[in-house]
This record gives structure tokens, sequence and C-alpha cells, in this order.
């Protein structure tokens, strides 16, 4: 299968370079979103046949960085969404990739690392039939248990990996005081949005207002 990693990421270069370096199983294309102000110097990695940088002029946030992998790479069996601030242990993603389909959800284990989408993938037959990632959720949370509630009303499976995934949970947040201070405005936001939307099938709509009202853009 043609497998696309996609990996925003905000700041904490240091932490995407060690991620990137514990690919060690062959994998189509990476696709690194850098929303922040770092230079990302191109990646050597035997493994990768594809990397591509894209640099936004601003912070598009997780569930937009993530449509715009998927939709980068179209003709991808399904993607592997990776938080730059994650990487697998020495042939831990020879065990995630040996048990995707294109028709289920696969995330990691949270007995072995948290949050469980820190490492997940969506196979094309998801996306081909519930769409890509309500974008109303800037710049992050709730996102993910939004799609994964829409995949399981349309009947796809959420299977769980046992593949070793480390995860340094939160080291945007916690490496930045304005965006630390920002999340407590964003985050109980994107709740209201989350139990707002209940069992809404749809990928929802980008808002402007809700974009400018939310940015971390202007205190980073």
């Amino acid at each position: 299968m043609s497998k696309t990693i996609v990996i925003p990421v905000l700041n904490r270069i240091d932490l995407l370079e060690r991620c990137v370096n514990s690919i060690d199983c062959d994998i189509e294309n990476l696709i690194i979103i850098n929303n922040g102000k770092e230079d990302i110097v191109d990646f050597k990695n035997i493994y990768i046949k594809n990397i591509h940088i894209l640099n936004m002029p601003t912070n598009l946030g997780v569930a937009t960085s993530w449509n715009l992998g998927i939709k980068s790479t179209p003709c991808s069996d399904g993607w592997i969404l990776l938080n730059s601030d994650a990487w697998f242990n020495a042939g831990a993603l020879k065990v995630y990739l040996e048990t995707l389909r294109l028709d289920h959800i696969q995330v990691v284990s949270e007995q072995i690392t948290t949050p469980s989408w820190c490492c997940a993938w969506i196979g094309a037959n998801v996306v081909e039939k519930i769409g890509l990632f309500c974008e109303g959720f800037y710049p992050a949370y709730f996102e993910d248990w939004d799609y994964e509630r829409r995949a399981k009303a349309a009947g796809f499976e959420i299977t769980v990996s046992q593949a070793e995934v480390n995860h340094e949970w939160s080291s945007t947040i916690k490496s930045n005081a304005s965006f630390n201070l920002s999340n407590h405005t964003t985050f109980p936001a994107n709740k209201i949005l989350y139990e707002s939307r209940n069992e809404t099938s749809d990928a929802g709509q980008w808002s402007l207002q809700r974009r400018l009202e939310l940015s971390w853009d202007r205190d980073d």
C-alpha cells in the first residue's frame, strides 16, 4: 500500500527531528506542515521516498493541517497522522504498518502512550465516505474525537495497535507561555463545539470569525 505520514509542527523542531529519525520502515510520502516561525532544514531518511516541507504563513491548526496533508496526496491508500513530539521505538513502525487496512482507523494503545491519536492511521475508504476533519476545531483538541465519532457512526472499525510509540505530551503548549495561556480559551471553546455537534456526520465548515477569535498567532 502507498502510505503517507502527515506531521504538523508549530515549534520544538528538535522533537520533529527525533520523530523523523525514528521512521525505520519504507514510507512513500512524508508531509511536514510547518505552522511556526522556525526554519526546518531538509531531512535525510533512507526509508522515506518523498519528503515535502510546507511552510505556512500562519498556524493552520491541527485539523486543517491534517486535511492539507490528505488533500496533497490523494493517491495514498491511507495516512498516518503523527504528532511532531512522538517517535517510534526501533521496529515499532513495521509493527504498526502490518495491520493497516483501507477501511479502518488505527490508533495506538493508551496503555503504552497517550493520547491514542498521537499516531493514527486513516484508510482511504474512510476518507472517501465521511470526508475530512472539521476545521471548526482550532487550533487543536477534539478534532480527533469528532472524527472518530463520525467514523463509528458510519460503521468503520477503530482498531488499536500495540506498536511502541512514545509521546512527549503537550510539548508545544509547555514550551510557550502564550500558547499555554491561549489554550485556556481555545480548549473549552472546542469542547463546546464538540458537544454541540453530537452525532453530526459532516465535516462542518471553516469559519473566519472563529479562526480569528481563537487565534494563537497574535500571541506567539
